[in-house]
């Protein structure tokens, strides 16, 4: 990990009082005022074939906007991702699909190091590392066993059982056998990730929150466009065509 994101990591972590992971990102930011907090929008919305993008707005306000329709791990990461290029790139406004983990672009891969590290703390990578070292867990006779340790590192630091399972076989040096090792849990389990353990964890489900519209910058918007039309500098018309353009009249 090189310097510059090393730094960012850190000053993330005083910025959002993270004292060792964040876990589920967006559930944490729920807990305060994040918008007048930190100035930030943040939105989720079916972004089809994106992740996830940031931009700007008037008086440094950052905007944030992640597909609902991926895994919640998924969405985390990607929020990760986007607070790396807020920390990192600030003032590029940014889109990024799913093959972003991938990409050999420099600011994306500047912005994945500084969302594993910011999720995924090489302290702990290491000691989850150790843990699977002295229970014997990267012997093939007990595939199962590690696909039970995975899953339970991916609820605890709320991240995709690929990203996991590929950062511990990457300290085990055999990063290049994941597909391999993958399909040798999954055969030891009785069948895919998302069928044997949570399923709503690592499949979308349209009915729980976390797969759905994040409301919370909406209700600002409404908040501040009705205080305006209140105090009479802009007329209900026009308070209620905002509304409208930005699905907040029924609310």
């Amino acid at each position: 990990m090189t310097r510059n994101v090393l730094e960012a990591v850190n000053k993330a972590r005083e910025f959002f009082e993270i004292e060792d992971f964040p876990g589920n990102f967006f559930a944490r930011l729920e807990e305060v005022d994040y918008i007048n907090k930190y100035n930030l929008l943040l939105f989720k919305e079916d972004l089809d074939k994106l992740s996830g993008f940031i931009g700007y707005g008037n008086g440094d306000m950052s905007v944030i906007c992640i597909n609902y329709k991926r895994p919640i791990g998924h969405q985390n990461f990607t929020l990760a991702h986007e607070i790396g290029h807020w920390f990192l790139h600030k003032g590029k406004s940014l889109s990024d699909d799913d093959l972003v983990l991938y990409s050999s672009d420099v600011l994306e891969k500047e912005a994945n190091e500084f969302a594993k590290e910011l999720l995924y703390p090489g302290e702990f990578l290491l000691r989850d590392y150790y843990y699977a070292i002295k229970h014997d867990l990267f012997v093939p006779e007990n595939r199962a066993a590690l696909g039970e340790f995975v899953n339970e590192l991916c609820h605890k630091y709320c991240l995709s059982f690929d990203l996991v399972l590929r950062s511990l076989l990457y300290k085990n040096r055999q990063a290049q056998k994941y597909k391999e090792i993958r399909k040798q849990i999954e055969k030891a389990i009785g069948g895919g990730v998302g069928e044997i353990f949570d399923k709503d964890f690592y499949v979308p489900n349209i009915e729980l929150p976390q797969y759905q519209q994040l409301r919370t910058p909406y209700d600002q918007l409404k908040k501040k466009v009705d205080a305006l039309v209140e105090r009479k500098k802009i007329s209900s018309a026009t308070g209620d065509s905002i509304k409208f353009r930005n699905r907040m009249e029924n609310e």
